[in-house]
């Protein structure tokens, strides 16, 4: 979409959103403009969270952007040591070195260089698909190697030695896979097992995928882990990935009992296309969230504890972990995490001020 486009898009949804909220259409793209100008809000931020409206901006402890929120975050996690996590083949090996729980990986490509599971560079291409013929089981996923909200996801299911997308599309021999996997841009991909939800959790949203559960820790200078919040993105939209976006997805942000793994609501999109509304039940399979129990739950606040402990020299983390019938693994930590201003009632006010106060 072009820039004028983007702008017009902006201001019409902005304009139906006033509808709603009944704002001043003059007054909300005043206040929309300075949020932009002033406090580097994206347009995608100012209409997806409404932040128009005074009501809802009062809501939050602390208003900032996500420009300024991962500016903020280099001071805990400094950009120098982020790759430690943001480069997902060194965060495999970092996590396997020391014995945290992760997806099996079978190789990645980087700079068009084709690794086995171990690391070990392979140069000849007949190799390479001897490898992945050998290697690659019934579900099998690829995702960029340093992307973040599912970027690259592809999830494939093979019978023999054919591959088939799972998201439709014509299926592909090992020649044409090789090729995929080395279409991508120089920073590559990751080939992993592809995971799927706990039966209990697999039933809420009535599909079978991968529904992963975000826990954000704080490792204090006593040694001592803290959560500061949990949530779990839902399947609810049209996409295979569990990404958010903002609600655009169509999926949804479940939260619970801060010290349980019971869940009370969701939050999703309002319809208007502005801001974020608390819905009771799943949309497809009418499943209650409220009493609704998460599967491995406990496990998986205790492993994001350990998790954080194994890396130390990123002092707060958000952890993707998949909560699965063998146990809770790891997707991914990120360094760089959003604040949770789809629901700031996630986090205490005294760690929104930790983590996003002033210099």
């Amino acid at each position: 979409m072009r820039p004028l486009q983007k702008i017009t898009a902006f201001l019409s949804d902005l304009k139906r959103a006033c509808g709603f909220y009944g704002v001043s259409y003059a007054v909300a793209l005043l206040r929309s403009l300075r949020l932009y100008l002033l406090k580097a809000f994206s347009r995608k931020e100012i209409v997806g969270y409404a932040l128009f409206v005074p009501s809802i901006r009062a809501r939050m402890p602390i208003l900032i952007s996500k420009e300024r929120s991962l500016k903020l975050l280099e001071r805990i996690n400094p950009s120098s040591l982020q790759h430690l996590t943001e480069n997902k083949d060194e965060f495999y090996r970092i996590c396997r070195e020391r014995d945290l729980p992760i997806p099996e990986t079978y190789g990645w490509t980087m700079n068009g260089r084709r690794y086995d599971a171990a690391g070990n560079e392979i140069d000849d291409e007949n190799t390479w698909r001897t490898y992945l013929l050998n290697q690659l089981p019934e579900d099998f996923i690829i995702k960029d190697r340093a992307g973040a909200y599912g970027s690259g996801f592809r999830a494939f299911r093979r019978s023999g030695e054919s591959f088939q997308p799972v998201d439709g599309g014509p299926a592909s021999d090992i020649s044409r896979l090789s090729e995929a996997l080395s279409a991508g841009d120089a920073e590559g991909v990751v080939i992993q097992k592809r995971l799927f939800d706990a039966a209990p959790l697999a039933a809420l949203s009535g599909r079978r995928g991968l529904q992963t559960m975000r826990i954000n820790t704080l490792l204090h200078r006593s040694g001592r882990v803290s959560i500061l919040f949990y949530m779990i993105k839902i399947l609810a939209g049209h996409t295979m990935s569990d990404n958010f976006s903002m609600g655009t997805t169509g999926n949804l942000i479940a939260y619970g009992d801060p010290e349980k793994g019971i869940l009370r609501g969701a939050v999703t999109l309002h319809e208007c296309g502005s801001g974020m509304t608390t819905i009771a039940v799943h949309p497809e399979t009418g499943t209650p969230f409220d009493g609704f129990r998460l599967p491995r739950w406990s496990e998986a606040i205790a492993l994001a504890k350990t998790a954080q402990r194994a890396f130390p020299e990123l002092r707060t983390l958000g952890w993707d972990m998949a909560l699965t019938d063998d146990g809770p693994r790891i997707i991914e930590a990120n360094a760089r995490w959003d604040p949770p201003l789809y629901a700031p009632f996630l986090m205490s006010t005294a760690d929104w001020g930790r983590i996003f106060g002033a210099s």
